[in-house]
């Protein structure tokens, strides 16, 4: 069986409290969560009810940062551990508070975020503002959707940014933080050296700030005394680390050494630690580099590629992991043909030769070694990199094999979304999305739904799905809404609701799919999905036409489509707003031919519902009067007023009879 947190978590010093059994506690005193690769992003998850949900514009999301975020902890004094030069956070402080704003250039993991939240906490005077993430939905950066509150500080990450931004993007930027150091507001963005270049980034250079990782050992030291490891602090002068400070890591790996360290039961467990920190090195270039085709044991190529096969389905059965093997041995131009299998060595032989120990029918690679498969992989990415596309399309064609069972294919896909999130690796989670179709889409949806909410590659997975629920893609837009309709759409049901808004607009009308998503999110977040939904309407339900248009009607018979969502309108058009907008959406959608038949199927299903429904009977009829009541919209209404054998069904006479009424006043009135 595969465990997600089978391995040490990878944490990131800007947003990962890594060590001590408090790291990954809840607040409220729930049970530790497992402390996996996956970090979640529930900490600043959407307050849904506070934020407007938009389908067409750009806006941001502003998340709270407190005490609960893990880079808030490490921005304390007397743990806080300084970049390695010492002059670049005083300098960018002294920028923030000249401009309100500045730009901390580093790579991811550096400690960035930490420093960040550490800058905007000491910045603004004795009294520590609020402070907010700020999580951007927009089809280009710009400054005309950023707060401005009075007293706040602000953290905008643009890291991997999908598209150049606008040329004037830098200047507004600059003006952006004048305005806010008026209101005694500051930001602090994020960037990577290597996407802040360019004529609109030159723009910030009297803002910038090129920022390093804090010293290896001095932040090590500090992670284990903050969480009571204190008596290891000795262990630091071992020979067996002297390779490591030389080295000096960055933070995001300094951390992961905190944590193998804090692990461990005693220092006779030193060397394990500092070999998984090592990823293994040693022992995989052992595994890949043994003398081979002697008296019928496997070429080195084909001892290689089990390993590698063996990593990839680590657990998986014998079968799987053979077959694996030798697709990626055709793939590299090797004859397989069943003369070619059978003069091979045998499978045992290979299985042997690549050290892979086979346990009843499952097959694993030395389970002493703990975290040796990712390590594995993620060594044959580090040693390959030209061959990174060719190994991306195998590993993804294995997990994508119909005649490779569920449970080895959910190991191979899992391996791949660890690999993805320890590299930091766009390329492997666009793969796991467009090539796991089909049955084998439920793999794709796990890996996004855990992928979204990682610190590093969460808003990449979220842009991704924003951009994906407006493509003319099928299989892509199906997996949005299955992502959005899921854990993590429960979790984040804002960010939810505007993928599903548009993903809405490319789906016929009333699919099944689109509406148990809503279903859902109706259960979790009702309050949310009315104002969203009854404010998509309002913006864009009274246009002619338009792809807005067309997303905010599929979303509203999407929603009504299910006993929940019509549940929940049924409620809201209490308002009389509301329900002059559920009205007007009614009416638009019976005036669009390929909307007919999904609306008569649902109104037939209200019909079913509420007919013999003493409570609720004369509110339904009242509202469906008036969505009838223009005339030429009664010839829709003979579709279910009569039935077969010419039978006219009273709940739509009834509902006929009012709208006449309802004609007839509402024409008087505009005639008086």
């Amino acid at each position: 069986m595969s465990d997600l947190s089978s391995e040490v978590p990878d944490p990131t010093y800007h947003g990962i409290d890594p060590v001590g059994p408090q790291a990954h506690e809840d607040p409220a005193g729930a049970p530790p969560s497992n402390a996996s690769e996956f970090h979640q992003y529930g900490d600043h998850s959407v307050q849904a009810v506070h934020y407007a949900v938009h389908l067409n514009s750009d806006y941001v999301h502003p998340l709270p940062i407190d005490g609960r975020d893990p880079a808030y902890r490490a921005s304390e004094d007397g743990r806080f551990v300084e970049p390695r030069e010492p002059n670049r956070l005083p300098d960018a402080a002294k920028i923030l508070e000249a401009h309100g704003v500045v730009v901390l250039c580093a790579p991811a993991g550096s400690g960035r975020r930490t420093a960040a939240v550490r800058l905007l906490r000491h910045t603004a005077g004795p009294q520590e503002p609020e402070l907010f993430d700020l999580e951007p939905e927009w089809t280009k950066p710009g400054t005309q959707c950023l707060p401005v509150r009075s007293a706040t500080g602000y953290l905008l990450d643009l890291s991997d940014l999908p598209d150049e931004p606008p040329a004037r993007f830098g200047q507004d930027l600059v003006r952006h933080g004048s305005a806010l150091r008026k209101q005694g507001s500051f930001l602090v963005v994020l960037a990577t050296p290597g996407d802040w270049q360019g004529a609109w980034a030159d723009a910030t250079g009297d803002v910038a700030v090129r920022l390093e990782s804090p010293g290896a050992r001095r932040l090590v030291e500090a992670e284990l005394d903050a969480h009571g490891h204190g008596d290891r602090l000795a262990w630091l002068t071992d020979e067996k680390l002297s390779p490591t400070w030389e080295a000096d890591p960055s933070a995001r790996e300094a951390c992961r050494l905190a944590v193998l360290l804090s692990a461990v039961n005693g220092r006779e467990q030193l060397k394990e630690a500092v070999d998984r920190f090592g990823d293994w090195h040693t022992t995989v270039e052992k595994l890949l580099n043994k003398r081979g085709a002697v008296d019928g044991s496997p070429s080195l190529l084909s001892t290689r590629v089990t390993v590698w096969a063996g990593a990839l389905l680590d657990g998986g059965r014998r079968g799987s992991i053979v077959r694996a093997s030798d697709d990626l041995l055709a793939s590299l131009g090797q004859a397989r043909g069943p003369a070619d299998v059978l003069t091979d060595a045998t499978s045992s032989r290979r299985l042997q030769a690549a050290e892979i120990e086979p346990v009843g029918e499952r097959a694993h690679h030395d389970r002493t070694c703990q975290g040796l498969p990712a390590a594995i992989l993620r060594h044959l990415w580090d040693e390959f990199p030209t061959q990174h596309d060719l190994l991306t399309t195998w590993a993804v064609d294995v997990a994508a094999n119909r005649s490779v069972p569920e449970d080895d294919a959910r190991l191979a896909s899992e391996a791949l979304l660890r690999l993805a999130v320890r590299r930091h690796d766009r390329k492997v989670l666009d793969a796991l999305a467009t090539g796991l179709t089909g049955p084998r889409r439920i793999l794709a949806v796990e890996a996004l739904t855990k992928a979204a909410t990682d610190a590093d590659l969460g808003r990449y997975v979220r842009d991704r799905l924003l951009n994906w629920a407006e493509s003319n893609n099928a299989e892509k837009v199906d997996l949005v809404i299955d992502v959005c309709g899921g854990p993590w759409g429960l979790e984040q049901p804002a960010l939810a609701l505007t993928r599903l808004g548009k993903a809405a607009g490319g789906k016929e009308f009333g699919a099944e799919k689109l509406v148990d998503a809503f279903r859902e999110l109706v259960r979790h977040a009702p309050g949310l999905v009315d104002k969203t939904v009854v404010q998509w309407l309002k913006k864009h339900g009274v246009e002619a036409d338009g792809k807005a248009h067309r997303q905010a009607l599929g979303a509203f018979l999407a929603l009504v489509s299910s006993d929940t969502g019509t549940d929940l309108v049924l409620v809201s058009a209490r308002d009389a707003s509301s329900k002059e907008h559920f009205v007007h959406a009614w009416q638009t959608l019976l005036s669009t031919n390929d909307a007919v038949d999904a609306v008569v199927d649902q109104l037939s299903r209200w019909q079913e519902r509420f007919e013999h429904d003493a409570d609720q009977r004369d509110a339904v009829i009242a509202l469906l009067a008036e969505v009838f009541a223009p005339p030429r919209l009664r010839l829709r209404l003979d579709r279910l007023l009569v039935a077969d054998g010419a039978v006219v069904r009273p709940f739509w006479r009834d509902i006929l009879g009012h709208a006449m009424q309802h004609y007839s006043l509402v024409r008087k009135a505009s005639e008086a």
